[in-house]
């Protein structure tokens, strides 16, 4: 028997040792099952054991799996990781390892084909509508959990379809005589072409550099970045696409099906469990060459990758808020640099981050100027609101449904954003003035009227509408304070009654699929949304668009405020006019010389940019100095307080590092927790890290109380 240490895919800082058979080629990286506590998890072989323990004294690893090892750059990323976002090595660990289940073995699935000529000998019902369309190519194969997956049909409707004959089980060598796909290849123009040239010989010469992708929206940045993935599947090289948002990789996996001729593998948390396991292994395996997804499918075990895609890196949803906190944008390129891989990032309006790494020649800029095709970009204009006459519950001013029902006669489409869910903010008695509030959190429930509830949207607390106030018990009291998109949707209804009216945001994100289909074919005439609408989205008919609150996301005191609210402006704006037809966007504004509005009106983006990055530099925040929060919680909140300020007491003193705090967070109470903040401000080369180490580690923490540490922050609640 041999020592090793193993470390476990869970919350744990540091590797255990045990004990193993030395008929075992033990190399780090590889998978081990052991026998913790009372539990047997799953970890890796971290190295070889440098205590000095007896064998007899250690327990011995249950099984090994010589098939799966991590490699060693993933177990330096890993390291790093750790290190970076200030997080228990077994926690990062965990992230790549998420379930046991993943490395069990598994068959190949028996896959089918359709016999189109005995479909018209079967009874056609709803569901087997849904299997058959499905099969209308006449070349897709598809395995019984994939059709029903698809199709949403049960595993009866496919059973009985097979023993019907008309899906027909296709052998191995059926697979390799099958007709592909024809890939379609789009015309790139001169500046396509260039960006493209400048990745393509980074894969070739298998170097780590980093690209933006700078274009106007619908300038083709994604055609650019499809032929870099062309590059990389003729070096036999896996790529990886990663998005901010789950709702995108539909769009983007049609779009792929169609430019190579074969399908990517998608990854989400919305998976069923034999499907994670089988593109997980395939990735592995090296089988799957694209892969797709959002922040959790950087975590995936490729094999030989050769390409990371950071599609609209600029968005904010890359920062992970719960669990391990980190940016999956930043991770990304890390994870590129270990890998000595080119990363692309991709983005009508970039991060002020990435653009002061281009300015410091950190990131090599491509600059696509302009639309493709005959598509020109959309006119914006301001609706100033302080101009319109005040009509009570009425949110659409009388400019933008004029310009709204002129789009409607020209048969053409319009889009109405608000990033705010629900039907109102705030609900308040009349009476008394009592505001209705989560008892958990400091947070107003907000009224839902399509699924009526009412809602916090910080932990998810839900109760069903009630008439009578609480506080003064009067019946019927209760009004709706403010807009949200479901109460924009009954005011768009009222105003347009014969048209075709869809609305989505988070709260029915599973028809997302189907609602941005029905919009890119023209059966939707007005959509109404929130930022899940604002991004990627390609809909030939939209022509106007129609921001109700454009000075929502400024007033929160948010270092980043300013650009967050530009970036999605600018991509909602975005959305139209991508093709022959003009667009045009306008804002509802009561803030119309906002540098924000002002911006966006002149299309004055680097003269914004330039703005932005000066207040920062002269106040030493990001991207020109560090900043770390560190947000402690209990519910005794005596406790609490006085644990903060012990922990003041004992901070260390440093001529590079600013502490602010501890005070209550902005949102004080969530989840029936006390929230703390501390805020540490440094230099940008400084080492924040190494100073939480002397910091931290010298008083102990009460058990009761949670500390988390956000490296980089972007949320200060």
């Amino acid at each position: 028997m041999k020592k090793v240490s193993v470390l476990l895919a869970m919350n744990t800082p540091r590797a255990y040792d045990y004990s193993i058979s030395d008929d075992f080629e033990v190399k780090p990286g590889s998978f081990v099952k052991v026998p913790f506590q009372n539990r047997e998890l799953i970890g890796i072989i971290w190295d070889e054991s440098l205590e000095d323990i007896e064998n007899s004294k250690l327990k011995e690893v249950i099984e090994y799996y010589p098939s799966y090892k991590l490699s060693n750059t993933i177990l330096n990323f890993i390291k790093f990781f750790s290190r970076y976002n200030y997080t228990f090595l077994g926690r990062v660990l965990k992230l790549f390892i998420p379930q046991a289940y993943l490395i069990e073995e598994i068959k190949a699935p028996v896959k089918y084909r359709i016999n189109k000529e005995n479909t018209d000998k079967i009874k056609i019902t709803n569901p087997r509508k849904a299997v058959l369309k499905l099969f209308e190519d006449g070349n897709k194969i598809l395995s019984h959990s994939a059709i029903m997956e698809k199709a949403n049909v049960s595993y009866s409707v496919v059973k009985k379809l097979i023993e019907e004959n008309v899906l027909s089980e296709v052998s191995s060598v059926d697979l390799e005589i099958l007709p592909k796909l024809i890939p379609k290849k789009l015309n790139l123009n001169k500046d396509q072409l260039s960006a493209a040239k400048s990745i393509t010989n980074s894969i070739y010469n298998k170097s780590f550099e980093r690209f933006l992708i700078d274009g106007v929206t619908g300038s083709g940045k994604t055609e650019v970045y499809f032929e870099a993935i062309e590059e990389a599947l003729k070096e036999n090289k896996q790529s990886l696409i990663l998005l901010p948002e789950i709702s995108l990789t539909e769009a983007l996996f049609d779009r792929i099906r169609s430019r190579f001729g074969f399908e990517p593998s998608m990854w989400h948390s919305d998976l069923p469990k034999k499907k994670r396991r089988e593109i997980w292994q395939d990735i592995y395996h090296g089988n799957s060459k694209l892969v797709i997804g959002a922040r959790s499918s950087l975590f995936l075990p490729f094999k030989n990758l050769g390409l990371i895609v950071i599609d609209e890196e600029h968005d904010h949803s890359y920062k992970q808020q719960e669990g391990i906190i980190y940016h999956a944008r930043d991770m990304a390129i890390s994870l590129a640099s270990f890998e000595k891989i080119p990363v692309v990032m991709v983005s009508a309006t970039p991060s002020l981050e990435t653009v002061l790494n281009i300015k410091e020649g950190k990131y090599k800029e491509l600059i696509l100027p302009e639309r493709i095709g005959n598509a020109i970009l959309p006119q914006i204009d301001f609706i100033d609101m302080r101009d319109e006459e005040y009509i009570k519950n009425q949110w659409l001013s009388e400019k933008l449904k004029s310009e709204i029902k002129e789009t409607l006669l020209r048969r053409e489409q319009s889009l109405i954003f608000l990033n705010r869910r629900g039907y109102a903010p705030i609900t308040l008695c009349k009476t008394c003035g009592h505001r209705l509030e989560c008892p958990k959190c400091d947070s107003y429930l907000v009224e839902h009227k399509f699924n009526p509830k009412l809602v916090c949207h910080q932990c998810g607390f839900t109760i069903k509408p009630i008439n009578s106030c609480s506080e003064c018990d009067s019946e019927n009291s209760l009004i709706a304070c403010g807009p949200g998109i479901e109460r924009i949707t009954d005011e768009v209804l009222k105003a347009f009654p014969d048209a075709r009216v869809a609305t989505l945001s988070s709260d029915n994100s599973k028809d997302s699929h189907k609602i941005l289909q029905d919009m890119r074919k023209g059966l939707i005439d007005i959509l109404i949304g929130t930022q899940i609408i604002s991004k990627g989205h390609h809909f030939p008919l939209l022509t106007c668009v129609g921001v109700i609150d454009a000075d929502l996301g400024m007033a929160n005191g948010d270092l980043r405020a300013a650009e967050r609210t530009y970036q999605l402006l600018h991509q909602v704006s975005g959305r139209t006019g991508r093709e022959k037809r003009p667009g045009k966007s306008f804002l509802q504004t009561y803030f119309p010389a906002h540098p924000v509005i002002k911006s966006l009106v002149e299309g004055e983006k680097e003269k914004f940019q330039e703005a932005e990055l000066k207040t920062r530099e002269n106040n030493n925040l990001p991207p020109y100095g560090r900043l770390a929060s560190i947000i402690l919680s209990d519910t005794n909140s005596f406790k609490l307080i006085e644990y903060c300020n012990q922990l003041k007491k004992s901070m260390p003193k440093s001529d590079q590092i600013i502490v602010l705090g501890p005070v209550p967070a902005p949102m004080t109470k969530v989840r029936g927790r006390t929230r703390y903040r501390f805020l540490l401000k440094a230099g940008k080369e400084t080492n924040i890290q190494k100073y939480l180490d002397f910091w931290l580690n010298n008083l102990k923490k009460p058990s009761s109380i949670r500390l988390t540490v956000d490296i980089d922050p972007y949320y200060f609640l």
